[in-house]
């Protein structure tokens, strides 16, 4: 699926037939604590506001830039088809930007690789919503977020490696909530 920026939205997700991954990093194992949350996992919804009369002011090469993925296909920006793994060694092609990576440093796809975060990964899963107009005639408009992971230390990982992400300026977080499931 795209999300409202208009990109592809969970590439790199784990998939629900990858039974490794998500014994790793999904469900609360015998080893965990509390043991009352064997073969359960812990799910963080978040509601984001996307700006998206803001967003789309961007160049398309600026937003490519920001998600560190093509647009139309959903390559990583170091090149390859959507499934391709993201390659941050690779340096870019533009003719102005030679000596500078091809994926940015602070790109959503970087920041929030397993490479950088020490191998934390989850599975989530975006829902668009739209709501009308905000009270200053914005679109009211965004994501409705689902992540779920074996501890809780796993998404609070990725939201300190989100810190600095380029993104940051074209959205704004809601409301979050923590469940046990």
């Amino acid at each position: 699926p795209r999300n409202l920026f208009g990109f592809k939205d969970g590439t790199a997700n784990i998939l629900a037939d990858d039974g490794a991954a998500l014994d790793a990093h999904v469900w609360v194992s015998p080893a965990d604590e509390p043991q009352w949350m064997t073969g359960g996992s812990y799910l963080v919804a978040r509601k984001i506001a996307m700006l998206i009369e803001t967003w789309d002011r961007v160049r398309l090469s600026e937003q490519d830039r920001i998600v560190g993925r093509d647009k139309g296909e959903g390559a990583p920006l170091s090149g390859g088809t959507e499934q391709t793994p993201p390659d941050f060694t690779a340096a870019s092609h533009a003719a102005s930007s030679s000596a500078s990576p091809a994926i940015d440093a602070r790109s959503h796809v970087r920041l929030a690789h397993p490479d950088f975060n020490d191998g934390v990964r989850i599975l989530r899963r975006g829902y668009n919503y739209v709501d009308g107009n905000t009270a200053l005639g914005r679109l009211d408009a965004g994501l409705f977020f689902l992540a779920y992971q074996r501890d809780p230390a796993q998404f609070i990982r990725l939201q300190k490696a989100l810190s600095t992400d380029l993104m940051n300026e074209y959205v704004k977080h809601i409301g979050s909530g923590l469940w046990a499931v």
